[in-house]
């Protein structure tokens, strides 16, 4: 196959046989749920490293996580050819709690055919995932940006974001905790630290998860269903456009503040979110500068939203709620706090 181009719909499914396969023959208790979201995940390692689909089978994003349909059919054409069979195992050894389920378990010798780069791609999510419990594997799809970026019951379709190896990553437990403390009540977490991804920049998964915090979801349970959707290519675009930002022809240089500033102005420009874009701005931009070890006033917070969404009013506001000694720190100027209705 050549590099560029998408699997014929035909060696799709034979590809789509041979991951099942190989799964079955290189992963322990494989159970029928635990193989769709391996698939699910090779499907998005290969498009982050190579920018193209490994088979054509068509994901939609659900209540309990991504799930393809064609795999159960998949699976029973390969019971049917004797390719792989069932086998009945336990979840636990201790006979008590110990519930029977089945397990699905490769016929053959060996490992079945795969390009070599569909092969590489595989062999990496078995080393990354196949002793992982199922638990852990449902935490990091349920957290794809992908899977979160897709409305409930829609097709996820890769293609829609630029293939990135950025895409791959998905925030860790601990790290969603702090951010969702820090959306509650920003001034409280002064002196906890933000290491996730680039040092001083703000991330697309960051940006989702305060709107899953804004909305009440929890870090450690799956998203609600009605909180799936947004416009992926705008969340990306806008965090682009505040990371490369130029100076203002008048100034000589650009502010931490004025790269807040632009990053929540580009968020509520796109309105990317169905609810609370306004916020998610806001709080993204005030990530930013807390990455950037600055500190919030938490009189100003309390009293006080931007009059207005407009970038030297954003700019302003970012100014006002920085504590003195945040702007000692970083060069800044601390601003009377503006006086605004909520």
């Amino acid at each position: 196959m050549m590099a560029g181009n998408q699997p014929s719909c035909d060696e799709g499914k034979d590809i789509l046989k041979n991951l099942i396969d190989y799964f079955a023959s290189t992963v322990p208790h494989l159970q029928a749920v635990k193989l769709d979201k391996l698939i699910y995940i090779a499907h998005l390692y290969h498009y982050a490293e190579h920018g193209r689909l490994l088979t054509k089978t068509r994901f939609f994003s659900l209540g309990y996580g991504p799930h393809a349909p064609a795999i159960r059919s998949a699976i029973k054409d390969q019971l049917e050819s004797n390719v792989v069979y069932l086998e009945e195992s336990r979840t636990s050894t201790d006979p008590v709690y110990s519930n029977p389920c089945l397990i699905i378990k490769s016929s053959r010798q060996g490992h079945p055919y795969l390009p070599e780069a569909y092969a590489n791609t595989i062999e990496e999510v078995v080393e990354n995932w196949s002793e992982k419990d199922f638990q852990w594997i449902l935490d990091y799809t349920t957290r794809t940006f992908h899977y979160l970026a897709t409305t409930y019951r829609e097709h996820i379709d890769f293609r829609t974001i630029e293939p990135s190896p950025a895409l791959r990553q998905v925030l860790p437990l601990p790290q969603r905790v702090r951010l969702h403390r820090f959306v509650k009540t920003p001034e409280d977490v002064q002196d906890e630290r933000f290491h996730y991804g680039d040092p001083g920049t703000v991330s697309a998964s960051e940006v989702t998860e305060i709107y899953l915090a804004l909305c009440g979801d929890l870090p450690d349970k799956i998203p609600d269903r009605d909180h799936l959707g947004f416009n992926p290519r705008a969340v990306v675009k806008a965090i682009h456009s505040a990371k490369n930002a130029t100076p203002d022809p008048v100034e000589e240089s650009i502010t931490n503040i004025d790269r807040a500033a632009r990053l929540a102005h580009a968020l509520v420009d796109s309105m990317s979110f169905k609810t609370y874009s306004g916020r998610v701005a806001l709080k993204s931009g005030m990530l930013f500068l807390k990455k950037n070890e600055y500190h919030f006033n938490g009189d100003v917070l309390e009293k006080s939203w931007p009059q207005s969404y407009f970038y030297t009013t954003l700019r302003e506001w970012f100014q006002a709620i920085n504590t003195p000694v945040a702007a000692e720190n970083n060069h800044t100027e601390v601003k009377k706090p503006i006086t605004i209705n909520d």
